[in-house]
């Protein structure tokens, strides 16, 4: 007797490894090599080249979406020096201000006399970098969801413009550090308290008493 005999699972084992090689090595092989072991015919040249022109289609689209992340096409040192100089040529003249009381003298202002912001910015008195060395677009990443709080009463109901906000800031200045989530319930008095809303309003933005900027039914 030669060597032990095989036990059932070790013949199942070596039977689905028997079958399945050959499968393995099928796919993993190309048309021209499957074709040298079964009758399968080596693509023609007209398939070859659309199959070529299919994968340079594929290989630049790739290359366009990575430049537009990358807030646009590879330039040399020289092209991006010259971009940048333009860029900051055309900044508002509110950057060459030395002080706040100048700067304010430029900024339009809202109906309570507070600085509108929103208004600056449509207007181009302000022009915010997308970074700090000033590549990339400012507005591509702009949410356009923009609903109610509801309030009390119909008259109090709360705009939230999600897209004036993310014009200024990045989702995670206010997520989840301020918000949550969408589950919350935000109140004046904690907004008051410098909760929610009060964390920037009343600090960096409008104040709290422009009512009507976030009320808006007060404002009709």
């Amino acid at each position: 007797m030669g060597g032990k005999p095989i036990k059932g699972n070790s013949r199942r084992r070596l039977k689905l490894f028997l079958t399945l090689t050959p499968l393995l090595l099928a796919v993993a092989c190309s048309d021209e090599t499957l074709s040298l072991f079964f009758d399968i015919p080596a693509p023609t040249a007209a398939e070859q080249a659309a199959a070529e022109r299919e994968q340079a289609a594929a290989e630049a689209k790739a290359k366009a979406i990575a430049e537009k992340k990358a807030g646009g096409p590879n330039l040399t040192a020289a092209e991006a020096a010259a971009k940048k100089a333009e860029e900051e040529a055309e900044r508002p003249a509110i950057e060459s201000v030395k002080s706040w009381e100048e700067a304010e003298k430029l900024l339009p202002k809202d109906q309570d006399d507070g600085v509108d912001w929103v208004a600056a910015l449509r207007k181009g008195v302000v022009k915010p970098r997308a970074a700090i060395d000033g590549p990339g677009n400012p507005q591509a990443n702009i949410f356009k969801w923009d609903f109610y709080f509801p309030g009390p009463e119909p008259e109090e109901d709360a705009y939230f413009p999600h897209s004036t906000h993310t014009e200024w800031v990045g989702c995670e200045s206010c997520h989840p550090r301020i918000f949550r989530n969408r589950e919350i319930t935000v109140v004046m008095d904690r907004i008051f308290e410098g909760e929610y809303c009060g964390v920037c309003h009343g600090t960096v933005a409008f104040p709290l008493e422009s009512c009507a900027r976030c009320h808006t039914a007060q404002a009709e």
